[in-house]
C-alpha cells in the first residue's frame, strides 16, 4: 500500500475524502462517526444551507446513521433541498 505524503492531494495512493458543496471542495479525511456528520452540518451551515441530502459517489442518498457507519462509497455531495419542489 503506498501512501500520498503530500498534503496538497493528487496521486493514486491519496487517501482523501472530499465533500462538494455549492461547487467547492471541502477535506474530510479522517473524520468519521459523529465526527463527519457534525463537519457535514457545518460546510452547509456555513453555505448558508439549511436543509439539504447527502450523496455518495454512487449517488445514494444517505442518512447520519449511514453516515456515521460509514456505509458509504467515495466523496460526499451536500445538494441543497428542494423545499418548493416537495
Amino acid at each position: 500500500m503506498s501512501w500520498n505524503s503530500n498534503p496538497n492531494g493528487g496521486g493514486q495512493g491519496s487517501n482523501r475524502k472530499n465533500v462538494r458543496c455549492n461547487n467547492q471542495d471541502f477535506d474530510i479525511t479522517g473524520l468519521s462517526g459523529v465526527a463527519l456528520t457534525e463537519r457535514l452540518k457545518a460546510i452547509a451551515r456555513d453555505n448558508d444551507i439549511s436543509k439539504f441530502d447527502i450523496y455518495d459517489s454512487l449517488n445514494t442518498n444517505l442518512d447520519a446513521t449511514q453516515i456515521e457507519a460509514g456505509n458509504f462509497t467515495g466523496d460526499l455531495t451536500i445538494v441543497r433541498f428542494n423545499v418548493a419542489a416537495a
